[in-house]
């Protein structure tokens, strides 16, 4: 109320059951042909009326003997833990080393894409090598040197042949420790990302996960691009680079796997000899805030009028990597779209006919992970097929698995565990898994039992936990126009939010570009003198002298929330104390609820008692009292306080407003000026709430005359583009004595 007041198989085809001759007896004699035998009929090519061909599952076979390798391990002075898995069928030696502390995650959101830009430049030149010369020397051995990035890590790979092992060894200790990150090779990277950008931002299907990403996890790092953005990436230097690989790459957080054809006394020797004085360094553990649970069926439209597919996005929040919950829920997402032969594929592509592909998968991460079912579809099928998904993860919900899917299941994860864990390369990236997501250490090697051990109970646990169709993201990017009316149809009282794709903003928390102040130009003597002159004549609007010999405000109003299960009405009672005390009841139909803060305090009391809320809420009572009726602002600006800057004009709900920059002490506010009576009229920010940042509009309207004051009588509230709460103004009164105890935490 604050901010309302202020891989997969394909299943050959076999004929339906049907009456046939008795089957020849496998210890027979075999017939063979010969000169005089009757020659043999060919087929039609036909189906013979009254059987029908159905997609079957192949009989599994029984799997073959694998043991996983078990690496030895060794942990340097430095930090830096050694693995080494010796042997193999290929005569090669494959180096890896993950960097756990340099992930995407740790990116600065300004600087998105920073961790993957370094990566693709650790190889571009060193110290003493230049990017061909590093080329070159791994060429003439028919070797590779690659590093990438993503959110959990910064991972380098060497792959040689046994003789040029060192060769290797040196190359990778080069380009980890010693990149420049030479101005030259930062600008050629930069134009090759920006070039990508223009082919993925006019790509449906990469904007669907992009915006799905960005809902399921907030502001949790793992929601944010990791190429970034062209906005973000044009802001990176190379003093940028420099920092990050200095701060985190270092040996107390990194892994370094050997495998094939080398010893674990030439590993460790090497080992020690390339990273054995690289400096430990000790990094705080990160702190992020919570991915917000899906509360409803939230659907997110993206438009893209040129799309002539909607590409469909449908899931929740997951779990980590190192959840207990991981593999029997890997197994349940095989069943039900992990696979060509899933549920999901059966029925969206082979019986529906709506698209040619749909897949779930898991997406776990070291501190959170998500859920998603994905797929395209024609535009004129857009409303049934996000009805089908959404219908079939709530079927599966009732764990119904039939033992045929549960054993192709199993059975296909047991069988293609060893193909996956052949090369040396592959059993590196396992190894370094355990150890990076803080897994068991025999988890591998108990791998295939444990799946072989899941039953129906298990599968039905994680169905029951884990697929909930009442509360879902849904991103449908495609031609809104065309499937509009058909989608609200088929989705009765459900919120549908819409944005334009040209107003994406991937790194905005309301995903609108212009959400934030990270887009305004800088501050110019000229654009502040605009400001504060445009700020002085909306005081002298709004009231002038009265405005600055304001004290407080006592308000009466009604509201209506609107939330994902319907309107809700509340009667609200507002009190201000300037400069900084603020008070708000509101009578709920499912009790009373007040909220206050003494300048230093916040806090909330209802039924269950009170709480004081946590210190990095407080920015959102500030803001209230600054705000309310955009009263608050004009005193300050009255008294010299506030440096706002002249944008330019915006469109706001449909209407052209002047729009001023503010960084206010609470945070970056955007407020907008009715040129047509020069009073504050709307004001854009973001707000800290229990699921994440939001970005917010507030717009006032219904102005009357109070005590010399003009005060908006009605305002409602927008978050993410959707109407969140609509106030409408009773009885005000202005500079009544308020009793300062009401703002103060009840004891």
């Amino acid at each position: 109320l604050m901010a309302a007041s202020a891989p997969s198989l394909h299943a050959p085809l076999q004929a339906a059951p049907r009456q046939t001759a008795a089957p020849r007896q496998t210890d027979a004699p075999r017939q063979t042909s010969s000169p005089a035998a009757a020659p043999q009929k060919k087929g039609t090519g036909q189906v013979p009326a009254g059987v029908t061909l159905a997609p079957q599952m192949p009989a599994p076979g029984s799997p073959r003997p694998y043991q996983f390798p078990k690496p030895i391990t060794k942990t340097l002075p430095n930090g830096l833990r050694v693995f080494v898995i010796p042997g193999g069928k290929e005569p090669s030696v494959t180096v890896r080393l993950v960097l756990t502390t340099a992930g995407t995650a740790q990116d600065p959101q300004s600087k998105a894409g920073l961790a993957q830009l370094a990566a693709a430049l650790l190889t571009d030149g060193t110290a003493r090598r230049s990017a061909q010369q590093i080329a070159e020397a791994i060429d003439f051995v028919g070797g590779s040197l690659s590093a990438n990035a993503d959110d959990d890590g910064t991972y380098a790979t060497a792959v040689v042949v046994k003789k040029d092992f060192d060769l290797a060894m040196d190359l990778l200790s080069d380009v980890v420790l010693h990149a420049a990150f030479q101005k030259e090779e930062l600008d050629r990277r930069r134009e090759q990302l920006l070039s990508n950008f223009e082919v993925e931002y006019a790509d449906g299907n990469y904007l669907a996960s992009a915006v799905f990403s960005r809902l399921v996890y907030g502001q949790h790092p793992y929601g944010f691009p990791e190429e970034g953005t062209p906005v973000s990436v044009r802001k990176i230097t190379r003093e940028d680079l420099l920092q990050f690989r200095d701060a985190r790459y270092v040996p107390n957080g990194a892994l370094l796997a050997f495998a094939g054809d080398i010893t674990p006394d030439a590993a460790y020797q090497a080992a020690e000899k390339y990273f054995g004085n690289w400096a430990k360094k000790d990094l705080p553990s990160p702190s992020w805030p919570t991915p917000p649970a899906a509360t409803g069926l939230r659907i997110f439209v993206v438009d893209k009028p040129d799309s002539v597919q909607t590409q469909i996005r449908v899931g929740h929040s997951g779990i980590p990597r190192n959840d207990p919950d991981f593999l029997p829920l890997y197994v349940t997402n095989r069943i039900f779209g992990g696979g060509f032969n899933s549920r999901l594929s059966t029925k969206v592509r082979q019986e529906k006919g709506f698209t040619y592909g749909a897949y779930s998968q898991l997406d776990s991460h070291r501190s959170a992970g998500s859920f998603l079912a994905s797929t395209s579809t024609r535009t004129e099928t857009t409303a049934d097929a996000t009805r089908l998904v959404v219908d079939l993860i709530s079927e599966m919900r009732t764990g119904n698995v039939t033992p045929q899917e549960l054993s192709f299941a199993r059975d296909y994860l047991v069988g293609v565990f060893p193909i996956q864990s052949e090369t040396p390369a592959q059993v590196a990236g396992r190894i370094l898994n355990v150890a990076h997501y803080d897994l068991p250490a025999d988890y591998y090697g108990t791998y295939r039992e444990r799946i072989l051990a899941l039953g129906p109970s298990e599968v039905k646990a994680m169905t029951q936990r884990y697929f909930d169709a009442s509360n879902l993201y849904v991103v449908l990017m495609g031609n809104a126009k065309a499937f509009r009316e058909s989608l609200a149809k088929v989705f009765p009282g459900v919120k549908i939010e819409e944005i334009s794709a040209a107003e994406l903003d991937l790194l905005s928390p309301g995903l609108r570009g212009g959400s934030s102040l990270a887009s305004v130009p800088a501050a110019t003597p000229e654009s502040l003198s605009q400001g504060r002159a445009l700020l002085l004549a909306a005081a002298q609007a709004a009231g002038g002298p009265a405005i600055a010999k304001l004290e407080s405000v006592d308000v009466h109003s009604k509201g209506l929330l609107s939330l994902s299960t319907g309107d809700l009405a509340t009667e609200i009672h507002m009190q201000l104390a300037y400069p900084n005390s603020l008070r708000v009841d509101s009578k709920l139909p499912a009790g009373n609820m007040t909220q206050g803060f003494d300048g230093n305090t916040g806090w909330v009391s209802s039924a269950q008692g009170t709480q004081r809320v946590p210190p990095a809420f407080n920015s959102e009572f500030a803001r209230g009292v600054a705000l309310s009726g955009g009263l608050g602002v004009l005193r300050l600006a009255l008294a010299g306080q506030v440096d706002a800057q002249l944008i330019g004009e915006e469109d706001v709900q449909g209407k052209k407003l002047t729009a001023l920059a503010w960084a206010a002490p609470f945070g970056e506010v955007k407020l907008y000026l009715d040129p047509a009576n020069q009073l504050i009229t709307a004001a854009r920010y973001l707000s800290n709430t229990p699921q994440g940042q939001v970005d917010s509009i507030q717009v006032w309207n219904d102005f009357r005359a109070v005590d010399g004051i003009q005060y908006p009588f009605h305002s409602v509230t927008f978050r993410n583009g959707t109407r969140y709460s609509e106030i409408t103004v009773d009885e005000v009164k202005l500079n009544t004595k308020l009793d300062p105890s009401v703002f103060n935490v009840p004891q």
